[in-house]
């Protein structure tokens, strides 16, 4: 489920794929390290919109494809999707038995135009527009349910909930999506065409199976795009065939808000994928990013790898091709990870540009068997008013990126909280020139490293955080606990912190660097 780009395509994967790409889902101005807007402006649709067409009605029990849909529910779920306009809403009845498919959707062809694989499913084809939105609703005693009845990941033949092929403007509410192959909702598989103001939101997506690219919520080109109340898990990967193409069609991903969603029981939560590449066959910008992400108020609950940013391109046939992925303008804040390996990965892979700005803060993160942050190639990394709570390995490491020419850089690191650790320690530069390891906070904040701009967490404390009911996984803190009010600004440390930023507050860096 997050964002993933494929080639020059980018691949927004929100969802749970295999050891290394998984996701689990995958998701309104964006706050970039204090409240600043952090790469442009949006017009996502939203909920409370007046729609101006019809409202339609599906039941796959007592309708039929010979009624009108409004005063009599259609029968077929694909037929009614096909006779959606611009302002519909279609109501997807609770009829209490699911609703299946197995047609064709689309093929994937090799440069030879033979048939390497079919797409079934269901598939959205008309957009709706600014004014004049399309919304797809679930309604009933209980959400009406797409099962798609697979149980393993088929290579020659995947079956998707929902397939938004080339469409805008459209919102995804309230159904529960399950037994699908590669993804619940999915945007065109190939990367040929961008998408743009999406909602997807309320919905219950589990038991996804699929291979190299399988998530929740997948999605490739995507701008303007927001993801939020999901609850999503069990997301399941088969990462033996590597042998996929890569694709190089699409357009960037940018003004990605993943909120509020529960991710659980995933080999990842969410995953960014801003892989860019060029050669001789098309042209191709220097800078393709992923830009202006927010990723907030989530909670993950024994996940893999919580979020993973990354640029790595590991595909045979890229071998040829100019890298030129990265990744800038995202905020992770007031997330909370539990019994998780880590909270967040940042992998620069051999792209040969440069990532940054990249803010961390008022995060909860408890019990992380893995390096809590892991970063690589990135400048303007900042990192403040979280809660670490039994750390067991690393709370930060910063690798050397195979291209030597990109840097780490942490700007801005203080104001943390820190308790129960199994381990206290900082490792800076892994495998570079610089490799140092800081083995607790009061050598931690002595630091005097190359990729550190200023001395670190000065003002960071090691004390019981105090939550309300942490064995209940309520991680809210408790209104005599230490984290509260000792912030940077005066915030709350942890993911209980509060809203709104404070508007008279100056310095907001990430948000700065981005708007000038």
């Amino acid at each position: 489920m997050i964002s993933r780009f494929i080639g020059k395509a980018r691949f927004f994967r929100i969802d749970a794929s295999g050891n290394v790409f998984v996701m689990a889902v995958i998701l309104l101005a964006l706050y970039g390290c204090g409240g600043g807007a952090s790469g442009g402006e949006q017009s996502i649709v939203e909920s409370a919109v007046d729609l101006t067409g019809a409202t339609l009605r599906v039941n796959n029990a007592s309708g039929s494809d010979l009624a009108d849909g409004i005063n009599e529910p259609y029968k077929s779920l694909q037929y009614a999707l096909d006779q959606l306009r611009p302002g519909d809403l279609l109501v997807i009845e609770d009829s209490g038995q699911p609703y299946s498919s197995s047609a064709v959707i689309g093929e994937e062809r090799d440069i030879n135009n033979a048939l390497v694989r079919t797409l079934r499913g269901y598939r959205v084809s008309v957009s709706g527009t600014k004014n004049a939105p399309i919304i797809i609703e679930g309604r009933g005693i209980n959400r009406p349910q797409i099962d798609q009845m697979q149980s393993n990941s088929t290579p020659n033949d995947a079956t998707v909930g929902l397939l938004l092929e080339c469409v805008s403007h459209i919102v995804i509410r309230n159904l529960e999506i399950y037994s699908a192959n590669e993804a619940a909702i999915t945007t065109a598989t190939d990367g040929s065409c961008e998408t743009e103001n999406i909602v997807i939101e309320g919905n219950h997506i589990h038991n996804i199976y699929g291979e190299k690219y399988v998530g929740g919520v997948r999605m490739m080109g995507v701008s303007d795009a927001v993801i939020r109340d999901n609850h999503i898990h069990d997301v399941f990967s088969n990462e033996s065939a590597e042998d996929k193409l890569l694709i190089k069609n699409g357009g960037g991903i940018e003004n990605i808000v993943v909120e509020n969603n529960h991710f659980e029981r995933l080999d990842a939560g969410v995953l960014i994928n801003a892989q860019g590449l060029g050669d001789s066959t098309f042209a191709l910008a220097v800078e393709e990013a992923a830009t202006a992400i927010q990723i907030k108020n989530n909670s993950f609950d024994t996940v893999g790898h919580a979020i993973n940013l990354t640029t790595h391109i590991s595909d045979a046939t890229s071998a040829d091709e100019q890298k030129t992925g990265l990744i800038k303008a995202v905020d992770i804040v007031g997330n909370t990870f539990a019994q998780i390996g880590s909270a967040l990965i940042v992998s620069a892979g051999d792209s040969e540009n440069q990532s940054y700005d990249i803010c961390v803060y008022n995060n909860s993160t408890i019990d992380a068997t893995a390096s809590v942050l892991d970063i690589s190639g990135v400048a303007g990394f900042e990192l403040f008013n979280n809660i670490f709570v039994l750390p067991q390995s690393e709370i930060l490491i910063t690798r050397t990126p195979a291209n030597n020419t990109l840097l780490n850089n942490i700007a801005y690191s203080d104001n943390n909280l820190f308790y129960d650790f199994l381990s206290l320690r900082w490792r800076l530069d892994v495998n570079g020139a610089a490799e140092t390891v800081y083995p607790d906070l009061p050598n931690w904040q002595v630091a005097a490293h190359p990729e550190l701009v200023t001395s670190p967490d000065l003002l960071a404390i090691i004390a019981d955080p105090q939550f309300i009911d942490r064995f209940n996984s309520d991680y809210s803190v408790e209104l005599d606990s230490p984290a509260n009010d000792v912030g940077r600004f005066g915030l709350t440390i942890g993911a209980d912190f509060q809203l709104p930023w404070p508007v008279d507050m100056p310095d907001y860096p990430c948000a700065e660097r981005v708007l000038n």
